[in-house]
C-alpha cells in the first residue's frame, strides 16, 4: 500500500489546478533523511511514497504523476503508461536501468541524474582498489586474520616509474588522473575519442589509441559507460594484448568487460590482478572464480557510497523536481532536447 501524505502550502499548481503530485519510490524507508521532504514542501508538492519497486505497484500511483524519484528501473512500458509526467529522476550517473530515454523525450519528460555527485567517492575508490591489488593489501590481512604472519611478498609491487592507462576519460578517470599524479608515474595515458584533446592536455594526460593503452600501460582503469556499443567492450582480444604483469581496474560498468574473458586471463597468467567494484551478475555468483582469487579484490558496487554523497544524491533529486515544477531548468539534464520543446526559466 502507499501511503500518502500532504506537504507545504502550493507554491506551482499542477495544470488542474491541484498541487503537484511527486511519487517517491522508497523501498528502504529512509526517504526524508537528507531534507527531501523540506525542500518539496518548499515547492508545495503533495507527496507519495511507494515501498516498492514493482512497475505495476508504482503506476497505480504514479500513473498521474507530475513527477517521480527514486525508480530503479524504467522500462519503455512504464514511461508509456505515465499520463502527465515532466521529470523523472535518476540517482546515479549511469543511465543502462532508464530503458528508453528517447521515449521520455518523445513524452516531453524531463530526466535528470546527478552526474557530478559521485565523481569524488568513485576516483578515491578506484584508487584505493588499485593500491590495495599493488600493495596485495587483502591477502596480507587476510592472513593476519588467520594467525598468520609474512607469507609471501613477490605480489607486492612498485607504483613509481610506471604507466597508468585510462579507457574513457570522464570525470571520474579526470579525478583518478589527479589523484594518480601525486605517485611519481612515468606517464598517464588515455583513450576516449568523444573528449577534446586540449582536456588531455589540461590534465596531463597523453591521449593515445586503446591499443596503446592495453599494450603500454602498466595499470589500466575502466571508467567506460555502459552503451550498446560498449557491451564487452573489453574481451578476450582484449587481454591477449595486455602485459602479463598488468593490474585491471573497474569501477564502471560490470558488462563493459567480457568476464569469463577477465577470468581466463587472470587464471592464465596473462593479466596480474584485478580490482572490480562491478561484475556482470550483481551480486555476483556464489560459484565465481573471482570470489576465491587471491589476485583479485571486489568490492560490491560501492565506489559511489559515502555519508556525503548519499545525503547529497538524495537532496539533489529532491532540487531537480522542485526546479521543474515551480517552473525552472534542472541541473543535470540527460535529454537536453526535451528542454526546447518546454518554457522553463
Amino acid at each position: 500500500m502507499a501511503a500518502s501524505e500532504r506537504t507545504g502550502t502550493p507554491a506551482t499548481a499542477a495544470s488542474d489546478g491541484q498541487q503537484p503530485k511527486v511519487v517517491v519510490v522508497d523501498t528502504g524507508g529512509t526517504f526524508g533523511a537528507a531534507g527531501e521532504r523540506e525542500i518539496l514542501a518548499q515547492a508545495g508538492c503533495r507527496l507519495v511514497t511507494v515501498p516498492s519497486d514493482d512497475d505495476a505497484t508504482v503506476l497505480a500511483e504514479a500513473r498521474d504523476a507530475d513527477a517521480i524519484i527514486g525508480k530503479h528501473r524504467v522500462s519503455r512500458s512504464f514511461i508509456q503508461a505515465l499520463t502527465r509526467c515532466k521529470i523523472i529522476t535518476v540517482g546515479g550517473i549511469g543511465m543502462d536501468r532508464f530503458e528508453d530515454v528517447d521515449c521520455a523525450t518523445e513524452q516531453g519528460i524531463i530526466v535528470t541524474n546527478v552526474p557530478d555527485v559521485f565523481v569524488d567517492e568513485v576516483a578515491n575508490h578506484t584508487v584505493a582498489l588499485l593500491l590495495a591489488c599493488v600493495r596485495w593489501i587483502v591477502p596480507a590481512a587476510q592472513q593476519i586474520r588467520a594467525g598468520g604472519w609474512g607469507g609471501e611478498r613477490g605480489m607486492i609491487h612498485r607504483l613509481t616509474g610506471n604507466t597508468l592507462g585510462l579507457l574513457g576519460f570522464g570525470n571520474v578517470a579526470r579525478g583518478v588522473a589527479q589523484r594518480m599524479a601525486g605517485f611519481a608515474l612515468r606517464e598517464i595515458i588515455a583513450y576516449d575519442p568523444y573528449v577534446d584533446p586540449a582536456v588531455f592536455a589540461a590534465h596531463g594526460v597523453r591521449s593515445v589509441p586503446m591499443v596503446e593503452v592495453l599494450q603500454d600501460a602498466d595499470f589500466i582503469s575502466c571508467h567506460v559507460p555502459l552503451l550498446p556499443d560498449t557491451y564487452h567492450l573489453i574481451g578476450a582480444p582484449e587481454f591477449a594484448l595486455v602485459q602479463p604483469h598488468a593490474i585491471f581496474i573497474n569501477t564502471a560498468r560490470g558488462r563493459v568487460v567480457d568476464e569469463a574473458a577477465l577470468v581466463a586471463a587472470l587464471q592464465e597468467g596473462r593479466l596480474l590482478a584485478a580490482g572490480l567494484d562491478v561484475t556482470e551478475q550483481e551480486p555476483l555468483a556464489p560459484d565465481s572464480p573471482l570470489r576465491t582469487m587471491p589476485n583479485v579484490v571486489i568490492t560490491p558496487h560501492m565506489a559511489s557510497a559515502s555519508d556525503w554523497a548519499s545525503r547529497e544524491r538524495r537532496r539533489r533529486l529532491a532540487l531537480e523536481v522542485a526546479a521543474v515544477l515551480t517552473g525552472h531548468r534542472p541541473r543535470g539534464v540527460v535529454n537536453r532536447q526535451v528542454l526546447d520543446r518546454l518554457d522553463l526559466k
